[in-house]
């Protein structure tokens, strides 16, 4: 299976794979942006989804982290892709009214995708405009997976 080359065909796509997922639809992640340069996933922040102290909670700032690693390492290598291990590193409590995590490859070769992104709280600035503050950067390793028969 190739991916689809069209931007707006990928989009559609890309999404069509979320709405897969419970657990990706339970938080309401969707994809705005996807194509060769890299993808932009965002969510709501709604009250569910925060912690005790009213900030995004870890827990989907990571799976927004995965979710974006793991679809630009398909733009790499195919859409049958795993992520084998991704970093987080959490900058600034995340309030706002939505999240945006953008991803881009850094390099990769046939068999492994090393992909990137930043996330960013959004919410109104002052003059009205929404304005981004990165609360978290992520860095993770996408494979193909071995599916090759087990011996013994």
């Amino acid at each position: 299976m190739t991916l689809p080359a069209d931007s707006q065909q990928l989009l559609t796509f890309a999404n069509s794979i979320i709405a897969q997922q419970s657990f990706s639809t339970l938080i309401g992640a969707r994809f705005t942006e996807i194509g060769e340069q890299g993808a932009t996933l965002e969510v709501p922040l709604r009250e569910d989804l925060r912690q005790h102290h009213g900030f995004a909670h870890g827990g989907l700032l990571g799976t927004m982290a995965d979710i974006t690693l793991t679809f630009v390492g398909a733009l790499h290598l195919g859409p049958q892709v795993l992520t084998s291990e991704f970093k987080i590193n959490f900058i600034r409590p995340a309030v706002g009214d939505k999240l945006v995590a953008r991803g881009e490859l850094i390099g990769g070769t046939a068999r492994q995708a090393v992909t990137r992104c930043g996330i960013y709280a959004v919410r109104p600035g002052e003059d009205g405009q929404p304005t981004e503050k990165l609360v978290a950067a992520a860095q993770g390793t996408i494979v193909l997976p071995d599916t090759a028969p087990r011996t013994g």
